[in-house]
């Protein structure tokens, strides 16, 4: 049946209808049947509009598997009334993205805060919910694009052994069928029929409106109901799915042999939907089953060595979803041994003993997971959209407070009920007698509004506390210090929802002598600052984490100790004071070491024949040509595999005691603090810690790239990647300095409107990611520009030409237009205001003004040069710096034919 679009009416203006308000959360609704929620939060300087609609590949029929995904990418093309809606989306900068799943397909858009992006936001979704053109030629250019994003999924082995272990599980029900869809299907659905779908989904009684972020409430309900209530609500009525898969009769088994370096064991439970209450007691379940290094399985197959990883997810969905375990295996290790474990492990869950201390843990590193995106607005609005796809956004609350309620009881039940072994995808068929069979758990409508209809949720405090993105406001909050040992730091008092704090730190270290060949040990030393303490273990430090809800994360590269701190007002004080038992009094076990070393070894193994991942990584080596035992050397999978195995505790010691210290370090803390106490625990906490080894900056070295194009080989992989590079020598000091920096947004370093990217996937549909990127630094004139493609293998002679001419024609006499320039400019200081709004950003500006004396005002003072540009100048300036005679390509795939 054919469902005619609706059309906007002439009936009056209609006020959104209040309902009531959950948590913080206003709910509006409108006659047509549009549902809307409010989530204002002062202390943001951005906001978000995220649109969620009610279908998915559940909602998919035969022939039209990967419809709702396939929707999902046209609904970026153009609409009746706005017309280009990714050239829209470009000039106003920002973020913006579109997702599918199971139950649902959402579009946000995040912008800095202001009346005029929320107004163009709110009148281009509704004009895209009913007036998307959907043209033949666009769909013809967009199968491409989708197919290659389908042929990136096939790379991943485990991603195809778990499609392949759900739509074995789910023989009937469609969560067996892959989001993306069906090459076949994909390719060969008409505009016509596509529009059918559209027509019938996207309407607003199927909809879900949501606005998040710092925003003028009467405003978004003026504008939501000038542009949404005039729609008028569709005449059809959609019918309710009701397949419902049966109760599985056996055990059932998988195997898929393909190209890869790691092996993995998978195995696939059938649960419940996210409204039944066994779907939080299962939750923390797998996490006392699966945490690091708490958990009964990790410590069975991951601790004792015969795994390097395990990971286990539950689907937050509308019908009975599924539990995924994932465990890797490498090369080295036994398989047989690995499964005999890991089988064993699965068939005893209903007959182990768990303790209350099991079941506090897992509380409450899940409700610290909560809490921690509850505090973000913008993250929070995006996470909203599972909720509402599982029926109704209330339902968060209610998974909340039922991990809150859980009891050692609950967990008991669920482990007894669901882990049987005829509930179990993996393995091979067994007929057995007197077999007791799992039934999927069936939830209603009528069932879900009971759950919330007189729902209150807790009482939330109001935050107004506001902070304005600039970079005069920032140095009005910001305070600097510098301890007599020499560690700079920074505090700027900004609120963060929920009372939240985050910091980063950079320590500085050593000299090229120090440390010439032992890169291995400081990734290693990094890695292992959580693994135990004089004091603590590693389930206490990990525990006490979790209590704190924090998070504490240590990285090494080059000469450099980064840590990154998240945690809370209320915790701010204990978490500093584990970090200086961290950095003071670690012990590095043995077993630890050893169990760190197989999960990075599993890791290099597992990328070494992705294609993306080779390109990068191989013209990386090609155009840094230091000596083996150089800091800024980049060794080959090979190289790092064996470095790690040549790494022992007496060289993680002797790094920890002599290397590492923050007398040369620098650091920025963010968050609504007492500075004068703040300042006194960072004192407490670093003060003391002075590496023994002499600190003297390596600088980078510029080696000339000699012009290749080369091809890597990699068999059975069904996507390509092609990776160019050019080197020249630039600071951010130099004159050219801006001119390089928009060229660069032309290119392709801005939104899908820049030219590698409207070339290669908007006209051509031969690649579904492309773009350029920049690299020119601080403190030094080792600078590159790169470029990037990702493609069928069968696409490599029009993407090399298409790249070829791209740049070609950039550095050519024709050069960039004005209107490009002017269009690249507006984007790009969008861009830029919306990054001024985030807590990571501003640590970094922070950080290298900390470390470089950069001035907070060449910020706005780089956005004044780039206003003063002429494209001219650009013209002339792009082609001093590239040219194609110093251009080295990559490319990686399987070009056998």
């Amino acid at each position: 049946m054919h469902v005619s679009a609706q059309k906007k009416s002439t009936f009056a203006v209609e006020k959104p209808q209040f309902i009531g308000s959950t948590e913080g959360i206003k709910e509006y609704s409108l006659k047509n049947g549009l549902k809307i929620l409010l989530l204002p939060d002062a202390s943001q300087s951005n906001m978000i509009v995220n649109i969620v609609y009610n279908v998915g590949s559940r909602h998919e029929g035969y022939g039209e598997k990967g419809m709702a995904h396939l929707l999902e990418h046209m609904l970026f093309k153009s609409t009746k009334k706005l017309g280009d809606i990714k050239k829209e989306l470009s000039s106003k900068g920002g973020r913006a993205n579109g997702t599918t799943w199971l139950d649902r397909t959402n579009y946000y858009e995040i912008f800095p805060s202001s009346d005029e992006n929320l107004k163009w936001s709110l009148q281009m979704e509704a004009d895209r919910m009913i007036n998307a053109t959907i043209l033949q030629e666009d769909l013809d250019k967009e199968f491409s694009v989708v197919r290659n994003e389908f042929e990136i999924g096939e790379n991943s082995p485990d991603g195809v052994l778990t499609e392949r272990l759900v739509s074995t599980a789910f023989l009937w029900h469609n969560y067996g069928n892959s989001t993306i869809g069906s090459k076949e299907d994909i390719e060969r659905v008409k505009a016509n029929t596509l529009r059918v779908f559209y027509e019938k989904y996207y309407q607003p009684d199927n909809a879900t409106l949501i606005v998040g972020g710092n925003f003028n409430t009467d405003k978004a309900l003026e504008y939501i109901a000038t542009y949404f209530s005039t729609i008028k609500r569709p005449t059809r009525a959609l019918a309710k799915t009701y397949t419902v898969e049966p109760a599985q009769d056996g055990e059932r088994y998988v195997e898929l042999k393909r190209n890869g370096d790691v092996q993995s064991l998978q195995a696939v439970y059938h649960t419940v939907p996210y409204a039944h209450n066994d779907y939080a007691a299962i939750d923390a379940l797998v996490e006392i089953l699966t945490a690091d290094p708490s958990g009964y399985l990790y410590k069975a197959l991951v601790e004792s060595q015969k795994a390097s990883s395990l990971y286990a997810y539950q689907p937050q969905v509308r019908d009975a979803s599924y539990l995924l375990f994932n465990v890797s295996v490498p090369k080295d290790k036994s398989m047989a041994e690995a499964k005999t474990t890991f089988l064993s492990e699965l068939d005893n869950i209903k007959n182990k003993t768990f303790t209350q201390a099991d079941v506090e843990r897992a509380k409450a590193k899940i409700l610290k997971a909560l809490e921690n995106v509850q505090n973000n607005t913008v993250d929070f609005t995006i996470y909203l959209t599972e909720i509402i796809g599982a029926g109704d956004y209330r339902l968060g609350f209610l998974y909340r407070d039922a991990i809150e309620k859980l009891t050692l009881a609950d967990i008991e039940r669920v482990a007894k009920k669901y882990f049987a072994t005829n509930n179990r995808t993996y393995g091979v068929f067994i007929p057995s007698k007197e077999e007791e069979r799992v039934k999927p758990v069936e939830i209603s409508d009528n069932s879900i509004a009971e759950l919330t209809k007189t729902y209150k949720g807790k009482t939330v405090t109001e935050d107004n506390a506001t902070f304005e993105a600039s970079i005069s406001n920032v140095k009005n909050n910001l305070i600097e210090y510098k301890l007599s040992t020499g560690l700079k730091y920074a505090i700027l008092k900004k609120p963060i929802k929920g009372k939240k704090v985050v910091a980063s730190f950079k320590f500085m270290v050593s000299n090229a002598k120090d440390l010439a060949g032992k890169a291995s040990v400081g990734q290693v030393v990094a890695r292992m600052l959580k693994s135990g303490t004089k004091t603590r273990t590693n389930e206490q430090i990990q525990d006490e984490l979790d209590k704190m809800k924090s998070d504490v994360s240590f990285f090494f590269t080059g000469q450099m100790l980064i840590a990154r701190i998240n945690t809370y007002e209320e915790s701010i004080k204990p978490t500093f004071e584990l970090i200086q038992d961290l950095i003071t009094n670690s012990v590095f076990p043995e077993a630890e070491l050893t169990k760190i070393i197989t999960e990075e070894k599993t890791q290099i193994e597992a990328y070494r024949n992705d294609p993306q991942n080779v390109a990068f990584e191989e013209i990386e080596r090609r155009a840094n040509k230091y000596p083996k035992d150089h800091i800024f050397y980049l060794p080959s999978a090979d190289e790092r595999i064996a470095g790690l195995n040549a790494v022992k505790r007496d060289q993680l010691v002797e790094f920890y005691n002599t290397i590492l210290g923050a007398n040369n370090g620098h650091g920025t803390i963010v968050g609504n603090l007492n500075n004068t106490e703040v300042s006194d625990l960072v004192s407490k906490t670093f003060g003391n810690w002075i590496s023994k080894s002499e600190y003297a900056k390596v600088n980078p070295i510029h080696f000339e790239l000699a012009k290749g194009n080369d091809k890597i080989v990699i068999k059975d992989k069904e996507n390509a990647a092609v990776v160019g590079r050019i080197n020249f020598k630039m600071d951010n000091k130099n004159p050219d300095y801006p001119a390089m920096v928009m060229a660069n947004e032309m290119f392709g370093g801005g939104f899908l409107t820049s030219r590698i990217p409207m070339r290669l996937r908007e006209k051509e549909g031969i690649s579904y990611g492309a773009g350029s990127y920049i690299n020119i630094p601080t403190d030094n004139e080792v600078a590159q520009m790169g470029f990037y493609a990702f493609f069928n293998p069968t696409k490599l002679a029009k993407v090399e030409e298409a790249m070829n001419d791209e740049i070609q024609k950039a550095v050519s006499t024709n050069g960039f237009t004005p209107a490009e320039l002017q269009s690249a400019i507006v984007t790009w200081k969008n861009s830029r205001k919306t990054s001024l709004g985030t807590e990571n950003y501003l640590m970094n500006l922070i950080n290298n003004k900390l470390n470089f004396g950069t001035p907070l005002e060449d910020f706005d003072a780089l956005e004044s040069k780039v206003d003063q540009l002429k494209v001219e100048q650009i013209n002339e300036i792009i082609k001093k710096y590239i040219t194609l005679d110093k251009a080295m390509f990559i490319y990686s795939g399987d070009f056998k034919n």
